[in-house]
């Protein structure tokens, strides 16, 4: 898997951490308890409190390239800021169902709103756009679940270098996003948990003061999130016989 798409969104609100994994089989977790019920579609995880496997956040940018749109995903960025918006083009990134909080394995990756006038930075800014809009949507849910306000995101990974997609999250989840200093966290992460367990640092509040953005990203105009869940809805039922599972 091209390290294009190993991306992590961290979430802390109130002690709670959530994380996304932007990857071929997208996972979201917030440690915020023990065998909770889910309200907002999320899975049960054991003492890790809530786990969630979305389908295909990088897959959807992949496509991209994939179709012959761009010719890399590192191209994505130059190409979608040819244009301010996607003047009404949107796309579901469901090329293998969605998870929460729709959960439908048989909702299908979708392009809508497209015109005469939609050329290739529309479409591509509209799958970027389409990867933050379900990020979103797990923001939503986990807040849902946790009944816990989450006040800003924290992103890694290969699409965090992705200006247009940082951007295009923060509107969508009308938070700031601060963007790690270390590309690929995820195994800082599990330095810090070696390292805590070996004293070099002695709780957890000494692990989260190490903590200081690249950069913060600011919301500007929201995305269209009414939009969004109709575009979503018309992806939903594609194959009727994977959307009818219930997991």
């Amino acid at each position: 898997m091209d390290r294009a798409y190993h991306t992590w969104l961290w979430v802390l609100a109130a002690g709670a951490a959530v994380g996304v994994f932007f990857s071929p089989r997208s996972v979201a977790l917030a440690s915020v308890g023990l065998f909770a019920a889910s309200i907002a579609g999320l899975i049960a995880a054991g003492a890790l409190g809530y786990g969630n496997a979305t389908m295909l956040f990088g897959l959807a940018a992949m496509a991209i390239p994939v179709l012959g749109i761009i010719a890399t995903a590192a191209e994505s960025h130059d190409v979608a800021s040819q244009c301010e918006t996607t003047d009404g083009v949107v796309y579901v990134p469901a090329l293998l169902g969605l998870g929460t909080p729709r959960w439908d394995y048989g909702a299908r990756g979708t392009l809508l709103g497209l015109t005469r006038g939609s050329e290739r930075p529309q479409i591509v800014r509209a799958v970027l756009e389409g990867v933050a809009q379900r990020g979103a949507d797990l923001v939503d849910a986990a807040e849902t679940d946790t009944g816990l306000s989450i006040p800003s995101l924290r992103v890694d990974g290969g699409m965090s270098e992705n200006p247009t997609f940082v951007q295009a999250l923060a509107d969508a989840a009308q938070r700031p996003v601060e963007v790690s200093p270390v590309k690929e966290a995820t195994t800082l992460g599990a330095a810090f948990l070696a390292g805590l367990a070996v004293g070099t640092w002695a709780s957890w509040d000494d692990i989260a003061a190490t903590w200081a953005p690249r950069r913060t990203v600011e919301p500007g105009a929201p995305l269209d999130r009414e939009r969004w869940g109709r575009a979503c809805e018309r992806a939903a039922g594609w194959i009727p016989e994977l959307s009818s599972l219930s997991f």
